[in-house]
């Protein structure tokens, strides 16, 4: 079973804890404030109110014991710039920071963040894209040019099979799985054989270019 740690206990972080732990994973939740650790008890294996820009704190928490740290200190860029350079030279496998600009995030990288990121400038950029390609459901981003993507088929693939369509030869985008819209649920490497219903989502993987090429 995984174990993390997650520093900073405001929207981002509570619900990245809460998350991780509904993943049956083992949480120690961190925060200064005695208010927000208490409201984490309930799913975290540890709850502790500390000041985590102490360096010691760290190091008697044993960095070792933990597969991941996440920090999350809201406006304050100095003490997760602190805690990340704290947490690497402790020798953190993974550190996840979240960053409240690009400037901030290149900082991060540069002291020993694993990853930085930008919530609100993600959540921004998968809306328009959601908004303004038409069909697109869901995207996410792979290593690289990749993308998997969530799309609703266009009435002409409606009752055709997959092989008919030869989505790999027009479009060189790959049918990883099939999504139910209303049940949620996925069927995954589907055969050239499956026939597409009105239901259905597809869920494919490809470049971004031929998986807006594709939609378009």
């Amino acid at each position: 079973m995984k174990k993390f740690a997650v520093i900073g206990l405001g929207n981002f972080g509570a619900n990245v804890a809460i998350e991780l732990s509904k993943l049956d994973c083992k949480v120690t939740a961190i925060d200064i404030d005695k208010n927000k650790v208490q409201s984490l008890q309930d799913f975290a294996e540890m709850a502790i109110i500390a000041d985590v820009s102490e360096r010691s704190f760290l190091e008697n928490l044993g960095v070792d014991n933990y597969d991941c740290f996440i920090v999350s200190t809201g406006k304050d860029s100095h003490a997760s710039i602190l805690i990340a350079l704290y947490l690497k030279e402790l020798g953190a496998a993974q550190i996840i920071v979240k960053a409240n600009s690009e400037d901030h995030a290149r900082i991060l990288y540069k002291v020993g963040a694993t990853e930085a990121i930008i919530p609100e400038k993600q959540m921004a950029l998968k809306l328009s894209h959601s908004l303004a390609r038409q069909n697109l459901i869901d995207q996410l981003p792979l290593t690289g040019e990749y993308y998997v993507a969530e799309i609703a088929p266009p009435d002409d693939f409606i009752n055709k099979r997959l092989m008919e369509l030869q989505l790999r030869t027009k479009y060189h985008v790959q049918v990883i799985a099939l999504k139910d819209s209303i049940t949620g649920e996925f069927e995954f490497a589907p055969g050239g054989e499956y026939t597409i219903k009105k239901n259905d989502i597809l869920v494919v993987l490809g470049k971004e270019q031929d998986i807006v090429g594709f939609k378009e």
